[in-house]
């Protein structure tokens, strides 16, 4: 199988702080190609974040470049030896696509994970046959093997991301008409349900519901995820739910722009607490 191409959060920041650097220092392309002895299109595509950069060759555009800062240089090339890693899930590249590589790489670099869903519970808290219900809408896609392979991979992304000893927080706002669609049937669907009770009595998640009775929102143009990078990254990623296309969104305004929709849908929510209370209710009338 040929590599997975990820997408890395990692190499873009890299690249975005190489350019800046260039431009502070007042060298084209060209210019800082011709020092390095390497080729215009290089420098381009290293400042794209389109390859990996190797660790030496960072050091020495930064050496060119006038970084006078021990502490930033020792960072950019660290990230430079970082985005160079293989992610775990390269074993299992049989089954996982370009498009959920980068979503994973761009999730196991996160610092915190905030989601908005409106038609399913999310992955990171999803049970083995809850996740096996929705696959078998999608027989073409998933064979049985690759179903158990995917599930693997699930169970994986939750015990990195949620159980290790400093979890990545997690902050959730359900719909709540995910929590009365009957993914699997009345026991199946139980069982979520309970789930996500204890996974919102855990440190790792923080668990709203927002009701029917708020109405008309301003989440209805539909379900995302905000992932947030810590220092030294500096940067924020959007993912869209989309049938058809991993959409990626990095546009400072855009993102904004999915900051407020989140803020605003949580303050819709119901508190923690009451939230808790309906999930465990629905539950209850399973």
């Amino acid at each position: 199988m040929p590599p997975l191409k990820e997408t890395s959060p990692l190499r873009r920041k890299l690249g975005i702080e190489l350019r800046l650097l260039r431009e502070a220092a007042k060298l084209t392309a060209d210019e800082a190609a011709a020092a390095l002895e390497t080729s215009a299109s290089t420098i381009s595509r290293s400042e794209t974040g389109k390859v990996n950069v190797h660790p030496r060759d960072v050091d020495a555009m930064l050496r060119l470049y006038g970084l006078t800062d021990d502490r930033k240089r020792e960072a950019l090339v660290a990230i430079a030896r970082k985005s160079r890693e293989r992610g775990w899930w390269h074993e299992f590249r049989s089954v996982v696509s370009t498009d959920l590589a980068n979503y994973m790489s761009i999730e196991y670099g996160a610092s915190s994970i905030r989601i908005f869903q409106t038609l399913l519970v999310p992955g990171l808290l999803q049970t083995k046959e809850y996740t096996r219900a929705v696959a078998a809408v999608f027989p073409r896609a998933h064979t049985p093997e690759t179903v158990d392979q995917l599930m693997e991979i699930r169970l994986r992304r939750q015990e990195m991301l949620l159980h290790k000893p400093e979890p990545v927080p997690l902050h959730v706002v359900l719909d709540e008409s995910v929590l009365h669609r009957p993914i699997g049937g009345a026991g199946v669907m139980r069982g979520q349900l309970v789930r996500l009770l204890e996974l919102a009595h855990s440190e790792a998640v923080s668990l709203q519901i927002l009701p029917y009775h708020v109405g008309a929102h301003i989440g209805l143009g539909g379900p995302f995820t905000l992932f947030g990078f810590a220092e030294p990254m500096d940067l924020d990623i959007v993912h869209v739910e989309n049938h058809v296309n991993f959409i990626l969104v990095d546009d400072e305004d855009d993102i904004r722009h999915y900051e407020i929709v989140f803020q605003r849908v949580q303050e819709s929510a119901l508190p923690e607490a009451e939230s808790s209370a309906l999930v465990q209710e629905i539950a209850e009338g399973l």
